[in-house]
């Protein structure tokens, strides 16, 4: 114990191995006092070996989570991320989701979800001037 009765805690970088140790310990955590089964999956897009566009999906509890949808700079405004989003969305129904929600910050994609039916349910304002919004919609 340090002063004030804190522990004193070791700072790890790069994080990644630490991270995936206590994170899988979470999960089965929310597994035992859930039900919940965590299903990801990634949609992608490849020029020969190359991926070009990609966006993953987590199902659970019935709703799906939308992470990391990319789209390569060359292929913006070609209807791509609209395909790949669809896409999502419908292996997310697939697999028993009615719902989905996904986060993006103030340089993203705001109005890109909004034009899909995405509605915002929380936004967190960063002290630098940016934002997040989390979003929202029935499937």
């Amino acid at each position: 114990m340090t002063e004030g009765n804190l522990r004193e805690f070791e700072c790890i970088e790069p994080d990644e191995d630490a991270y995936a140790d206590y994170s899988a310990r979470f999960g089965q955590y929310n597994q035992d006092g859930s039900g919940w089964r965590v299903q990801t999956f990634s949609l992608i897009l490849r020029d020969g070996e190359r991926i070009i566009a990609g966006g993953r999906g987590h199902v659970y509890l019935g709703a799906l989570e939308v992470r990391g949808l990319w789209v390569d700079d060359l292929l913006r405004g070609q209807g791509v991320g609209s395909d790949l989003f669809r896409a999502i969305e419908q292996e997310a129904k697939r697999r028993g989701a009615t719902k989905a929600m996904l986060y993006t910050y103030s340089w993203q994609a705001e109005a890109f979800y909004e034009a899909y039916g995405y509605k915002e349910f929380a936004r967190f304002d960063f002290p630098k001037g940016h934002y997040r919004v989390d979003m929202q919609k029935a499937l």
